[in-house]
């Protein structure tokens, strides 16, 4: 019991106003976040008297915003700390939180008035017009988070060159900081992750020489200011892939078909009177988020650590930091190969399969360079470790597309309806069901109830497009695809439904400049090799379309796709032998593939192996019985060369 007097709190030998701090931080320990609220306001009744000092005003504020925040009542929490938004560092900072789950509009405001403070000798817990000192305050921020909120901030409004300076002055205070260094990989800045714990390290011996402890933050830095710096710039879900069926070379090793996008070519004999119907792509890029900018402002420190002994880190946590800031800074450069060997070889065996985030990076991994039976594994395990979990569930149900497990996509897409309704990766999940489905308008329509849900999620744009493309309504694909550009500028699969877009309407060159843009984001993607090699073709270009095909079969030697796309030019340039090399080597990659058996029926035929000719062309006919007029003509026209 508190003894009350004169309508005042009295506290057992303490003033009313440092007794109720006293209050509020320890309900705000123990969660009772109601009663903290209901305390926060006596407390700045109690600021707001006329013999209470301006530092205790501000104080007030920033407790009562500091709760309205973590209460979610972020709209009240911004009124609160906004009148004092440039006079005291602590509300600057609530400020800054609340700002970013706000409008940008609140972010502009909210980064102007945080990087103010560079201008002052101010630390949280000490206003700079009061005589005396109060204590630090209760869950205040040290200088690396207030970087890492300042670059958040940044980022929000494009300003990628000054966010990705302040990310990393938060990662030299404190390099676990998470969100920043995820954010310096995201905006895929040159710095080397090694370094940043070599440094750590040194510090650590520096500070034990001196026989002194590390800075816990601003507020036991009285006398050094919170400074920016002062240049200026401009500013992943997740990446695409196409919603078209396949239907020529569209399937995996194990049959597993291929999300892409429905266009028809013609394969013709040397002579030119057969014609074939396949498809252009295996699968489009897939949906791996990609960063939403990319950045390199000042050259922080080269990393001159690629490979994985580049580095040894001392230490577990260390070594577990560097090893998952190396995988996700070569995943957000789409070298996924490496990161995958990364956070297999580098990581403890008990993280490979207990944590979340290892498991979902992996099985994004693997799906990005179409390894899907190894996806599918991976967040099997993730759904198993977080059955409720909807984050990464869009990249999940793209992989059951893949796979034409409706029943599966099915139970997911009610699974996430019953307990995450507003969020957007459901309707994803709904999106992809009734796309394999072919129900196009009923997926469009949950497409677009992704992105009113969240506008700035890239990838419902980019999948309304897709669908839109199958449709041929290729002037509102566009504008969706525009509209995934709009929210994130390095989101190449937006590029590359341009890229289809413009190829089907025969703009040659516009596709090729498109698809040419998609690989200065991801440049290793075989899809896109192969895009700009169709295009080259279009516009007569045998040679260097032979360039890109030949990049890509050394990019990924069991690519069917890279490898069909070659194998079909050189039989168009009638290098028959190198067509027959690459034909058969396909065969053994995608033995069920019609297609594959006719052409190297044709070229059997060329080159005079008459009966090898006939066994192929019988493959191919048992294989695809709607193609049988023209495998039969083929086979006819084999036995009257006898």
């Amino acid at each position: 019991m508190y003894p009350v007097s004169s309508g005042r709190l009295r506290g057992l030998g303490e003033e009313p106003f440092e007794r109720l701090q006293a209050l509020i931080e320890a309900s705000i320990q123990q969660n009772n976040l109601e009663t903290a609220e209901f305390q926060c306001e006596i407390l700045v009744g109690e600021g707001k008297r006329e013999e209470a000092s301006l530092s205790q005003l501000h104080t007030a504020s920033y407790y009562y915003g500091l709760v309205l925040y973590l209460r979610g009542k972020i709209q009240i929490a911004w009124d609160a700390v906004s009148p004092f938004k440039t006079q005291f560092l602590g509300c600057s900072y609530v400020l800054a939180r609340c700002a970013l789950q706000l409008k940008d509009s609140y972010c502009r405001e909210a980064a102007t008035a945080l990087a103010g403070f560079s201008k002052f000798e101010e630390r949280i817990g000490v206003d700079a017009s009061a005589s005396a000192a109060a204590g630090p305050l209760f869950m205040a921020p040290d200088e690396a988070t207030l970087h890492c909120v300042l670059g958040q901030l940044y980022m929000r409004l494009g300003r990628t060159s000054e966010s990705a300076a302040e990310h990393y002055k938060a990662l030299t205070l404190n390099p676990y900081l998470w969100e920043s260094l995820r954010a310096m990989c995201e905006l895929r800045s040159d710095f080397s992750v090694g370094k940043l714990y070599v440094r750590r390290q040194s510090n650590r011996r520096v500070q034990s020489s001196l026989g002194t402890r590390p800075r816990r933050g601003l507020i036991l830095k009285p006398h050094t200011p919170f400074k920016v710096p002062a240049f200026d710039s401009k500013r992943k879900n997740v990446a695409m892939a196409a919603q078209q069926q396949p239907h020529s070379l569209n399937k995996t090793k194990h049959g597993v078909q291929l999300k892409a996008s429905n266009i028809s070519m013609t394969s013709t004999t040397g002579n030119g009177n057969t014609h074939l119907k396949s498809r252009l792509l295996a699968t489009p890029p897939s949906k791996l988020a990609a960063s939403d900018r990319v950045v390199s402002p000042v050259n922080l420190s080269n990393d001159t650590s690629g490979s994985l002994t580049g580095f040894e880190p001392t230490g577990l946590i260390d070594s577990i930091f560097y090893a998952l800031g190396k995988a996700y800074k070569s995943a957000c450069q789409y070298d996924c190969y490496k990161a995958i060997r990364f956070l297999s070889e580098e990581l403890p065996p008990n993280l490979l399969s207990t944590m979340p985030w290892v498991l979902a990076c992996l099985g994004k991994l693997h799906f990005e360079i179409v390894n899907y039976e190894m996806s599918n594994k991976y967040f099997k395990a993730l759904r198993k470790l977080q059955p409720k979990r909807v984050e990464d569930m869009e990249i999940y149900s793209t992989l059951l597309w893949h796979f034409r497990d409706a029943v599966e996509l099915s139970a997911l897409s009610r699974e996430l309806v019953s307990f995450a309704k507003l969020a957007p990766q459901t309707w994803i999940c709904v999106g992809n069901f009734f796309s394999q489905k072919g129900a196009r308008e009923k997926s469009i329509q949950a497409f677009q109830w992704s992105v009113e849900l969240d506008p700035k999620f890239a990838y419902g744009y980019t999948l309304q497009g897709h669908d839109h493309s199958s449709n041929d309504a290729f002037d509102t694909a566009r504008t969706c695809y525009r509209q995934a550009l709009a929210v994130n500028s390095q989101h190449y699969n937006a590029h590359y439904g341009l890229g289809m877009c413009a190829l089907k309407l025969g703009h040659y060159e516009e596709s090729l400049l498109h698809f040419e843009r998609a690989r200065g984001i991801n440049p290793a993607n075989v899809i896109l090799l192969c895009c700009c090699g169709v295009a080259l073709e279009k516009l007569d270009h045998q040679d260097k379309a032979l360039d890109y095909y030949d990049l890509a079969c050394e990019l990924q030697p069991t690519s069917s796709l890279a490898l069909f796309k070659k194998a079909q030019l050189l039989f168009t340039m009638a290098k028959y032998n190198s067509a027959l090399e690459n034909f058969e080597t396909l065969r053994a990659l995608a033995p069920e593939e019609a297609t594959v058996h006719f052409l190297l029926g044709q070229l059997y035929q060329i080159i005079g192996r008459r009966q090898d000719a006939v066994n192929a062309f019988t493959v191919a006919l048992n294989l695809d019985r709607k193609g049988s007029q023209v495998i039969k003509a083929a086979l006819e026209k084999c036995y009257r060369l006898e």
